[in-house]
């Protein structure tokens, strides 16, 4: 599903990072905080206390389901990605950037993602 996301939402190309629908982006910590609230949810109800996306990552975290470390990530790319949307869209800009302005978070992003989603095999990966 994620994959078809990403085929037809996203705006950027190898220059351009579609900080919402391209790997590494907004969308792929939401699936990954949903994702670990629904995984636990059952043994540990609080993990799906909460419907947005810190307080989701910060609960799997407080939980010790997941590393504080990369929850930690998590939290620290949703949040600067999300200030450079507030200010594009302050400028009626769209919610792309150069590939390069957020490269290192979207690369951990995704190494996140793959280790999470992509551990059952491949064709999941980004």
């Amino acid at each position: 599903m994620r994959e078809r996301m990403r085929r037809e939402l996203s705006r950027g190309d190898t220059r351009r990072f579609d900080l919402k629908q391209n790997a590494g982006g907004i969308a792929d910590i939401e699936f990954l905080a949903q994702y670990w609230a629904l995984c636990w949810a059952r043994d540990y109800p609080p993990v799906a206390m909460f419907s947005d996306t810190i307080r989701q990552l910060e609960s799997v975290a407080s939980a010790d389901l997941v590393a504080q470390a990369d929850v930690d990530v998590l939290t620290s790319a949703y949040r600067a990605y999300r200030a450079r949307i507030h200010r594009l869209s302050l400028d009626g800009a769209p919610a792309i950037v150069p590939v390069e302005e957020f490269a290192a978070a979207r690369a951990a992003v995704t190494a996140l993602w793959n280790a999470t989603l992509c551990a059952d095999g491949p064709g999941a990966q980004v």
